[in-house]
C-alpha cells in the first residue's frame, strides 16, 4: 500500500494544525501543496484524516470552538439524563400513591438504569483543570437526584410491601 503524501513529506503536524484552525480539506490541500512544493490532493487530505483517527482527535483538541461544542453536547446529554431520572422518580411516587407497586418498581428500575448510564457517562467525561461551573451544577443535580432516588426507594417500598405484592411471606 502506498504511503500517504502527508506522511511521506512529514506534513502531519501541519495538517493537524490546519484542521484544528477549522480549515476545509480543500484549504488544507492548497496550503500543504504550496508549503511542500508537491501536489497534495483533497482526497489525500481526506484519506489521511479518515485513516488517522488520532490526527482527528488532536485536531479537535486544538480547536477551541470544537472543544466548546463537545463540552456543550456533554452537558446537554447529562442534563437530559438527570431530567429522565427525576421523571422516573415522579412516576414511581405517583404509582405508589395509587397503590400500583409493579409500576413503582418498574419506574425505579428505569431510574436505576438511567443513573447507571449517567454514571458511565460521567466516567468518560474528563473535567478540565479549570473547573467549569456548569459541571459543578450538574454534579450537584446528580447528587440531589441520587438522594431523591435513595429516599424514594427506602421510604416508599418496604420489604413487607414488596413481599405482599409478590405474594411471598416472611
Amino acid at each position: 500500500m502506498r504511503i500517504n503524501n502527508i506522511i511521506k513529506f512529514d506534513l502531519e503536524s501541519r495538517a493537524k494544525d490546519l484542521k484544528g484552525e477549522g480549515k476545509t480539506l480543500e484549504d488544507i490541500s492548497q496550503i500543504l501543496t504550496e508549503e511542500a512544493k508537491t501536489p497534495i490532493s483533497i482526497s489525500t487530505v481526506y484519506r489521511y484524516f479518515e485513516s488517522n483517527e488520532k490526527a482527528m482527535v488532536q485536531a479537535i483538541e486544538k480547536s477551541d470552538k470544537l472543544k466548546a461544542k463537545v463540552a456543550d453536547a456533554e452537558i446537554n446529554t447529562i442534563t437530559k439524563r438527570v431530567e429522565i431520572i427525576d421523571q422516573f422518580l415522579e412516576i414511581s411516587e405517583q404509582a405508589l400513591s395509587c397503590g400500583d407497586f409493579r409500576a413503582a418498581v418498574m419506574a425505579l428500575r428505569g431510574a436505576t438504569e438511567a443513573q447507571d448510564s449517567l454514571d458511565e457517562r460521567l466516567g468518560k467525561l474528563k473535567a478540565p483543570t479549570n473547573t467549569n461551573i456548569n459541571i459543578l451544577n450538574i454534579q450537584e443535580a446528580i447528587h440531589g437526584a441520587r438522594e431523591r432516588f435513595i429516599s424514594a426507594i427506602t421510604s416508599t417500598i418496604t420489604e413487607e410491601e414488596t413481599a405482599d405484592y409478590f405474594g411471598q411471606s416472611n
